[in-house]
């Protein structure tokens, strides 16, 4: 029970976003001509990924607990210092086997350091409004989609175009967590940008980075996408006309469905893998913890 309940406190749902746009990134680059699966790029993102995640929720363990995100630590099930632990060894084997096999390790240091950075003092992006926003568009929008499409992507206007649509598109979703958070944030004194901007603006600067990442997509001809984009754009500028209907809870998992839809085109088996991840978990928090966890 403790191996399974150690790979749910990895929060694989968590990694969706950049396991999407890493896709997106493969689908673009194999449009512009043939290119392998980067399937050693994916394991190795998704080791950096875990390490990072595992070292935010040593980190913010008390905000954690009240934003009602804290199962395994707060429950005393696993401790800080084993997260710890399996932190250092996932970053050390990620980074260790991208330069020696060459897959993108400036890519991927890069993407470490981010992580890192985001939530251990004294940089901890995540407490500093505006560079939170930054850390994490770079690392899911940019990162994450040059990552998939590995050497393909070259320094061009097309691929400059289509990461600054991956950069607003996850902009836009990631003010819509810090709305989620805002009661746990502000009571611990952690400033992010929702928490700076207040509820009706980070909607409404969300629905900007929405329109932005329509208009960079729009510009790279790729159709699908625009279609994620456009879609996500919809959803966020519905958020500010309807708040009341339109909730940051259905931006967020709008938001990360459709782009998981477009990965899902690009390579049917994620999608098909997503979809038994998804019930396996609910299946699980149920039966651990007697909760509904996706709230979908």
């Amino acid at each position: 029970m403790r191996v399974i309940d150690f790979f749910f406190a990895l929060r694989p749902l968590v990694l969706v976003p950049a396991w999407s746009f890493l896709i997106v990134g493969y689908g673009l680059a194999r449009a512009d001509g043939a290119i392998a699966f980067p399937a050693e790029r994916f394991t190795l993102l998704t080791l950096v990924l875990v390490a990072t995640y595992l070292v935010n929720q040593v980190i913010d363990y008390e905000s954690d607990r009240i934003n009602g995100k804290g199962f395994f630590l707060q429950r005393g099930i696993f401790s800080r210092r084993l997260y710890v632990v399996v932190a250092v060894v996932c970053l050390a084997l990620a980074l260790g086997a991208a330069f020696v096999r060459a897959r993108s390790p400036l890519l991927l240091a890069a993407a470490a350091a981010l992580g890192v950075a985001y939530s251990v003092p004294p940089v901890r992006l995540v407490a500093r409004p505006g560079w939170d926003l930054v850390a994490n568009s770079a690392g899911y929008g940019c990162l994450a989609l040059l990552l998939g499409a590995g050497d393909a992507a070259v320094w061009s206007h097309a691929w400059l175009l289509r990461a600054g649509a991956g950069f607003c598109a996850v902009a836009a979703v990631f003010l819509h967590t810090t709305i989620l958070d805002f009661d746990g944030d502000r009571r611990t004194g952690k400033r992010t940008s929702g928490v700076a901007l207040g509820r009706t603006r980070a909607r409404v600067l969300a629905a900007v980075f929405g329109t932005l990442a329509v208009a960079c997509a729009a510009w790279t001809g790729a159709a699908w996408l625009l279609l994620a984009c456009a879609a996500l754009a919809l959803v966020c500028v519905a958020g500010v006309a309807w708040p009341e209907r339109v909730s940051s809870r259905t931006v967020c998992v709008g938001g990360t469905a459709v782009f998981a839809l477009v990965a899902g085109a690009y390579v049917p088996a994620y999608l098909a893998a997503l979809v038994m991840l998804v019930v396996v978990t609910r299946w699980y928090y149920r039966r651990r913890f007697a909760l509904a966890y996706p709230s979908l």
